[in-house]
Order: structure tokens, then sequence, then C-alpha cells
């Protein structure tokens, strides 16, 4: 009968390290992108800074550009038909090596007035609080300048979905203000804006039916 199996004594298994788990420590009240995402559900639905690096955002033209389409014609494109287009948002992580799927996203971005509304809007009736003029005084501008790369400090509120149908199981940050310490902006003088009057369409709620894919879906199934 052959010796039962039996293991060599002094053998050590090697283990795999232990993950740091340990949170970014802040003294000013601001939050990391790891806090979020370990202890987003106690912050739920309240007001929050936090700070990181903008590790993607969205650009028009590059996610609905054909193969081969010049700058112009896909502006063009774009110009004819704003719809093509989804709402302003971008990424950010504790540190630029954070892949955006790791990052927190970040919705309802001001963006400039596209050139149909401009056409179609009188600038007197031009009063949408996530929107600006095209090329606006820098201190009355509420588009915040952003590239990938920019250290950023953002406050707006944690929630699992957007007003405009934005939703994320990680939570998304639905935007209020930005701090650009890469770009140092705002510049000195300006004021943020007033809040949207109630029922602007501001209001928190739930995602509508067939709400657009989220940006770690276009990262991930990017051409």
């Amino acid at each position: 009968m052959p010796d039962p199996e039996v293991g060599k004594p002094g053998v050590t298994a090697k283990l795999p390290p232990v993950p740091d788990f340990a949170l970014p420590a802040t003294t000013d009240g601001s939050h990391s992108v790891k806090e979020l995402h370990v202890r987003g559900h106690k912050l739920l639905d309240q007001d929050v800074t936090v700070k990181g690096v903008i590790t993607w955002a969205y650009d028009c033209a590059t996610a609905v550009r054909n193969e081969g389409e010049s700058d112009k014609d896909v502006q063009a494109r774009i110009d004819d038909d704003p719809t093509i287009c989804q709402r302003a948002k971008f990424y950010i992580g504790d540190s630029a090596d954070i892949p955006p799927e790791k990052s927190l996203w970040v919705v309802d971005v001001p963006r400039p007035y596209n050139k149909k509304e401009i056409a179609n809007i009188k600038k007197e009736q031009r009063t949408d609080p996530l929107k600006c003029e095209p090329n606006e005084d820098p201190k009355k501008n509420i588009c915040p300048p952003y590239k990938v790369g920019d250290q950023v400090e953002i406050t707006g509120k944690f929630s699992l979905s957007s007003p405009h149908g934005d939703a994320n199981s990680d939570g998304v940050l639905i935007y209020e203000k930005l701090k650009n310490v890469t770009e140092n902006w705002p510049p000195e003088g300006w004021a943020p804006p007033p809040p949207p009057a109630e029922g602007s369409g501001a209001a928190g709620g739930p995602p509508p039916a067939g709400s657009k894919p989220s940006p770690e879906d276009l990262v991930k199934h990017k051409p």
C-alpha cells in the first residue's frame, strides 16, 4: 500500500499581498473618489466636495466621428443635429493613472449653447442654468474649463442617478461647481450662478426609460 500523501514539513505557502484598503485622509472636509466608492452609501443624496484628477472626458466629435471624417464634416453634422451628442460629463480619479471604470462619473456639467439653440432662442431667454454663451466673459461664464489630466475640486450631490437619466451603481456626482486647480479657474471676481428655480428640471428623480449608456460603457466598447 502506498504511503498517504502529506505535505512536506517546513514548506510555507506564498500568499498574494493584502490589498491596501486605507482611504486617503483629508483635513478640509473633502472626500476622495476611493472613499465614495467604499463608503458612499453613507453620503448618498448629500452635497459633497471631491478632489481628484480628470481621467476621461466626453467629447461629442470624438464619439460620433465616422472613419475618415474631417473635423469640419463632423462639426457640420453636430450643428445640424446636436441631439447626436450626449450631455457633457467627465470622470475623476484619485490620481491620473486611475482607469475610467474605477473613477467617479461627474454629470450635468454646464456646456455652451449649440448653434441651433443660439439661432432659435433669443439671448435674453437663454437662461438655462446648465448652459452658457460661447466665448463668454470668464467672470460670467458658468461653463468650466476642463481636460484629461487637470486637478480639480468638484462640489455636487452624490447620488445613484441624475435628473437627466445618467445612472451608476457606484454613484454619480451631480455637478454644482468646480475649481480647476491646474487652470487656476474660476478667476478672481467670479460668482456662482443662482440655483435653478423650482420646477426647472434640476430636481432629482429616477432615470427615465431608455437612458443613454454610461461613459464606462463607451470606454469599454470604444472601437
